[in-house]
């Protein structure tokens, strides 16, 4: 998104460019692009098959959380399910992360195995994180934690998640060492006690 008249310095070739109330969305390198109306965006191969938008649609953390139960979804990994853009549309690796970090569960769960609040919390923080992110351009860690580190010098990259990328620190809530492991084909980060895995669940061949 840029201010129109102005372009970002870049070697990539511009494909798309919609503008609109003084500013422009770019679209570089793009090598398929599809321009729809809103009755072809309804009946897309792929479109439609979409979850909820949580910044344009604005799903209740009850809705999301009755998805989870549905049974297509709630036999999955919660770590695999929620980079399934057919469960919710948008997230992506660090917002997973940071998601369950916050609503304390750990990515190999099943949202078969967790308890009705558990998937009430994990609801409202998929919800709640995605908003702040799309406020704070990227920043999932709680603004009071921000301002706190932002005070005592911390730069952007020291106080911008709670466990993503993290895995050679320590949490910020308990000071355990951080995990990661492939979860649904990508690097997943969480803290071992925050998160706890139930006994006799699986926590794969990560290291911690």
């Amino acid at each position: 998104m840029t201010r129109n008249g102005r372009l970002p310095r870049t070697r990539r070739q511009l494909r798309f460019a919609v503008s609109a109330e003084g500013r422009r969305a770019l679209l570089y390198s793009a090598s398929d692009i599809e321009v729809l109306d809103a009755e072809a965006d309804r009946t897309h191969p792929f479109l439609s098959r979409l979850g909820p938008d949580i910044l344009s649609q604005s799903p209740s953390a009850s809705e999301l959380s009755a998805r989870l139960g549905e049974a297509r979804f709630r036999g999955r990994q919660l770590g695999a399910l929620l980079l399934d853009q057919r469960f919710v549309a948008g997230l992506g690796n660090y917002l997973r992360a940071e998601i369950l970090f916050e609503a304390g569960i750990h990515p190999r769960r099943r949202a078969a195995d967790c308890r009705d609040e558990e998937l009430e919390r994990l609801a409202d923080r998929i919800i709640a994180l995605t908003r702040r992110t799309y406020r704070t351009r990227g920043i999932t860690l709680a603004p009071s934690r921000v301002a706190r580190l932002k005070a005592a010098g911390a730069k952007r990259s020291e106080y911008r998640f709670w466990v993503y990328g993290r895995d050679d620190a320590a949490c910020r809530v308990c000071e355990g060492q951080l995990g990661v492991q492939p979860v649904g084909g990508r690097k997943c980060y969480w803290c071992p006690s925050c998160q706890p895995l139930p006994e006799g669940g699986d926590q794969g061949s990560g290291h911690l």
